[in-house]
């Protein structure tokens, strides 16, 4: 059976090679105080390839650690891949295994319907057989949100990335009045760091651990809802044509 739609051809675009290079060069970066932080959240396991930025995600303002894959950034660049953000799509994608050939008939007829709604080069159809090329384009390692006051407000803004990513409230302000919200922390699996302006960051609470976090289609979501920001963010600081 032919899925129509699924195979596109290869474009010029080096537009979007141009800024998905940006992106990867850490223009975006959040600055060396917020990675400082986020190094004593992650208890100075963040790796050096890891770029800290702050973006606009899941409607609050954050500041995420994130490794991109640079091959699938690279590749979606030269072949005009945008963000996937429909998540049955890429749940019925996380059924096929990234590079090996899944026979057509072996999914379902829904599973098919979904995939006739893939971008072009995500996947390729070739003699009856399914081949998954988008992988996701990035890993979100922390997500912290900045605060002055402590209290519930600011965990449930912390807690908008709880399913998806070791996640943290930044207080930079007193600590006066924080008992209560790290206790809360805790229980939620939640961090709390404190970090006003001219004071080493201290670690009241640690988050989860990333060894809790299994792969899904809504954490896939997440990654792709990211990688838009981020090359958003990018756009802003190419010159104009």
């Amino acid at each position: 059976m032919k899925l129509p739609g699924l195979v596109g051809g290869r474009g010029s675009v080096p537009r979007v090679v141009e800024i998905a290079e940006v992106a990867m060069s850490g223009l975006v970066s959040a600055g060396a105080r917020a990675r400082q932080v986020c190094e004593v959240v992650a208890d100075g396991s963040l790796l050096p390839e890891t770029t800290v930025t702050e973006v606009q995600a899941r409607g609050v303002k954050a500041v995420l650690a994130v490794r991109l894959n640079s091959a699938e950034v690279g590749r979606r660049a030269r072949e005009g891949v945008a963000p996937l953000l429909d998540m049955s799509v890429l749940d019925t994608l996380m059924q096929l295994p990234a590079g090996l050939p899944v026979p057509v008939e072996s999914l379902t007829a829904r599973e098919q319907m979904r995939l006739r709604r893939c971008p072009k080069n995500t996947v390729e159809q070739s003699e009856g057989q399914l081949v998954r090329r988008l992988v996701a384009p990035l890993e979100v390692d922390l997500a912290v949100t900045r605060t002055h006051r402590p209290g519930g407000p600011a965990l449930q803004r912390a807690g908008r990335f709880g399913p998806y990513t070791p996640s943290a409230v930044w207080l930079d302000g007193p600590a006066a009045g924080s008992e209560l919200m790290v206790i809360e922390a805790g229980v939620y699996g939640l961090g709390v760091v404190r970090a006003a302006d001219g004071e080493a960051p201290e670690l009241m609470v640690a988050p989860r651990s990333s060894l809790r976090f299994t792969p899904t289609a809504a954490g896939w979501l997440f990654a792709e809802q990211v990688y838009g920001q981020l090359l958003g963010a990018s756009r802003d600081l190419l010159p104009t044509p």
